[in-house]
């Protein structure tokens, strides 16, 4: 098994959250708690791997869904800022084949603290909200361990974009729908041997959760 954490970063990023919401006490502020799911929505294609005389081939073989819970402050209403602080767990099932066609297949899981900083408008009911994403890598634990010369590098801190619509339920319950991009490929923290691989596309994933206001 293989586990790299950090220590300090989580509770930096819970201090600047916090930051943003007493900046504002004089506007229009709502917070409140969410949680949802998310998926990748593109599976990569395989790639090999030399190994001396032969060869490792290497991918996804199921893409698992994730879970993700942690709060949120909106500042204003009809146009509005609204800094979130989650923590996101996520699994990827990896596939081997060997010269001889030999196949297994090996788990990962990971968990982030996903910082989404997003800015938006409301038109009735709905909200459009977009922006900027930063993921802090917290944990992960691999069965590629198992693999000769395999190591995980994974950066302390990736970026990406997040787009979608909050949509009202009921009086504090609202439905969130959001497209997610990432600006690293998938898999960038796979070494093999002291080279780093990776696949050709990146994480993009869909992610859908409830959010219940605190306050409005």
């Amino acid at each position: 098994m293989n586990r790299q954490s950090i220590s300090f970063k989580p509770l930096f990023a819970a201090v600047l959250f916090m930051l943003a919401f007493q900046s504002a006490q004089a506007q229009f502020i709502s917070f409140g708690l969410k949680g949802g799911l998310n998926t990748q929505v593109n599976k990569p294609a395989d790639f090999s791997i030399p190994q001396l005389d032969t060869f490792l081939n290497f991918g996804v073989d199921k893409l698992r869904m994730g879970a993700q819970f942690g709060a949120y402050v909106r500042i204003g209403n009809k146009v509005f800022i609204q800094p979130e602080l989650l923590f996101n767990s996520n699994r990827t099932d990896f596939k081997t084949e060997d010269i001889n066609f030999n196949q297994l297949v090996r788990q990962e899981k990971y968990q982030y603290l996903d910082m989404p900083l997003l800015v938006g408008f409301k038109i009735g009911g709905v909200r459009f909200q977009g922006g900027p994403v930063g993921h802090i890598f917290i944990n992960s634990k691999s069965e590629l361990t198992d693999l000769e010369g395999y190591e995980a590098k994974f950066k302390q801190m990736t970026w990406g974009y997040q787009a979608g619509l909050n949509i009202k339920l009921l009086t504090r319950l609202s439905l969130d729908i959001r497209y997610e991009g990432n600006f690293d490929k998938f898999g960038s923290h796979i070494n093999f041997y002291g080279n780093t691989y990776q696949f050709s596309t990146t994480p993009n994933r869909l992610i859908v959760g409830v959010n219940l206001a605190i306050k409005k």
